[in-house]
């Protein structure tokens, strides 16, 4: 988290997830009902040192180690916290004054504060221990959704690898030599991670489908989840099938499936650094390192379908199968971050793999462009969990000279639309294509979108052959019938609309007369499907009010059907 993304959430205010309290050089009583409240629900952020407008107050910089301290020993202790919460506390200068950090994560477990079971409703931190009707829905929801927790009354010790507790501790050791982990032998381990566990409704205890997951044999896994796998391929010549594979498919601890698949990005990635003020990053490690950990931390195992990592010339793909908290893109500045494997997660957080929650997204969305210059990442929540990294981009304004002839608009318009169209990302894989292959994809792409658009009445009947579009010098000529001339004039609207213009250069650019028929015919339909706003939206009748693109508008203009 940086100063911007620590503005972002202040300026958001208190809610389901967010939590401001003051606190100078103490940690407040109320902090522990915040902790027990985030755990038992959807987990949550809390800010020490604001007050609860959101005006940053600061903690004293002298009682920074003592605070952090304070919290990480309370949260270890169960005369406090019922079942433990771990966190990793850290401060961000704020110019107001310095603001703590807390990230909690959601629980499978329910936790108590000295007894007190606390949910979050709103803004507040509600008491429901005598509550049977809550804890009821509260037990079964978490039963339901976080199925890392299921116990399993028959798995032993003897069903896990000792060498796996071995090469944990080892790893934790080398991230964080005082990890309170440490102290523990293997059972004890196991119990304060709660991956051995007693559920009270049932009154079941054993270990947990988790535990299974980080120190189970083999044989172990494969005879508790017997579809689970896990493929990684590189298909850069043999796009049918591969040119390289971890053979056998990946059915082992996730530990070492972790070390495989980034063995294998690293064996078919480059390195490449960055000067981050006086360290050298290693971009492709600080991409991968989280993109691989969250793939493993939030897939759900119960599912007989398959994790896998692609990795062709132009991009990386990863899939997974998931219980998605939203169906949708994901905002990297602008999500709830949701653990899906809470206890899973802590451990590849202590081992160093992850870090705070969301910072993958985050992460990758910051340093992707540094290792591919221009590229940004896809990430997108549904039943399977889909995350694209481009290793190139490609825009629009590569072919800016050929696609303005095409377009048939005024040279004036020129620089205008050379400028714009370098924002308009293009498919990876039209890296170094003709404009006659980007044609290729494009006019189907606007095609297909288009008729699922209803405000924009995309003529359904439209002809974009192969052979049509390799004929045509320029679409506004009578000798073809590549696109509509509706559909040819929504296509250069958008193009023009690449930066902020005016409705009377718009209708100019076409030649058009009738501003109310232009605003009736192209803009209110491109405005209604989301793909244009207006650059001063709360005032519509505004004369200095422009046209733009929104971002599915570039994606649109773009032909790039999975950002939608």
């Amino acid at each position: 988290m940086d100063l911007s993304h620590l503005q972002y959430l202040l300026n958001q205010g208190e809610g389901l997830r967010i939590e401001f309290k003051e606190a100078e050089d103490s940690v407040p009583s109320s902090f522990y009902e915040t902790v027990v409240s985030f755990s038992n629900t959807d987990g949550g952020t809390i800010f020490l040192g604001v007050d609860d407008d959101g005006k940053v107050k600061g903690i004293d910089g002298n009682a920074e180690v003592s605070l952090i301290k304070d919290i990480i020993t309370a949260l270890n202790s169960r005369d406090c916290i019922d079942p433990p919460v771990y966190v990793q506390p850290f401060c961000i200068n704020h110019p107001d004054g310095k603001v703590m950090v807390i990230q909690i994560p959601a629980s499978s477990q329910i936790h108590n504060h000295a007894g007190t079971i606390y949910s979050r409703d709103f803004e507040s931190d509600l008491d429901i221990t005598n509550n049977q009707q809550r804890l009821s829905d509260l037990y079964l929801r978490k039963r339901n959704f976080f199925t890392e927790a299921i116990i399993y009354p028959h798995l032993s010790m003897t069903d896990l690898d000792d060498k796996l507790f071995d090469k944990a501790f080892t790893l934790i050791r080398n991230n964080k030599s005082d990890h309170p982990w440490l102290m523990a032998n293997k059972e004890q381990l196991l119990t304060e991670a709660t991956l051995w566990r007693k559920d009270f409704q049932t009154g079941q205890d054993g270990l947990t489908l988790a535990a299974a997951l980080i120190f189970g044999k083999d044989e172990t896994i494969q005879s508790l989840l017997p579809a689970y796998k896990v493929e990684g391929m590189l298909r850069k010549e043999n796009k049918d099938r591969y040119d390289d594979r971890i053979n056998p498919p990946l059915r082992t601890n996730l530990i070492d499936t972790y070390l495989e698949l980034k063995a294998f990005i690293n064996k078919h990635l480059p390195e490449k650094f960055f000067m981050e003020g006086d360290q050298r990053v290693d971009l492709r490690d600080k991409i991968f390192r989280e993109v691989i950990g969250n793939a493993i931390v939030h897939r759900e195992y119960t599912s007989a379908l398959s994790t896998e990592l692609i990795i062709t010339a132009s991009e990386v793909v990863i899939t997974n199968p998931n219980k998605p908290y939203f169906h949708g893109v994901i905002d990297p500045f602008g999500f709830n971050p949701y653990p899906k494997n809470p206890n899973i997660s802590k451990f590849f957080t202590a081992f160093g793999w992850t870090d705070e929650i969301g910072s993958g997204v985050r992460n990758t969305n910051k340093y992707l462009p540094l290792y591919a210059p221009g590229a940004h990442p896809l990430f997108v929540e549904n039943d399977i969990f889909k995350t694209v990294i481009p290793l190139r981009f490609v825009s629009l304004g590569n072919y800016a000279d050929s696609f303005i002839s095409w377009l048939g608009i005024s040279e004036s318009y020129d620089s205008h639309l050379s400028e714009g169209l370098q924002q308009i990302e293009l498919p990876a894989e039209c890296f170094e294509q003709t404009w006659q292959q980007v044609l290729l994809h494009l006019v189907p792409c606007w095609h297909q979108k288009g008729t699922q658009l209803n405000a924009l009445d995309w003529f359904e009947n439209q002809a974009f052959a192969e052979e049509e579009i390799k004929k045509v010098p320029s679409w506004h000529e009578k000798s073809t019938q590549l696109l509509k001339k509706k559909n040819r004039y929504l296509i250069g609207i958008l193009s023009l609309c690449s930066l902020p213009i005016a409705l009377s250069d718009l209708m100019a650019a076409f030649d058009y007369k009738n501003a109310k028929t232009f605003r009736d015919n192209y803009l209110k339909p491109l405005r209604d499907s989301g793909l244009v706003v207006f650059t001063i939206p709360e005032k519509p009748t505004d004369p200095d009010n422009k046209y733009t693109l929104t971002q599915q508008g570039k994606a649109f203009l773009g032909g790039l059907l999975n950002k939608f």
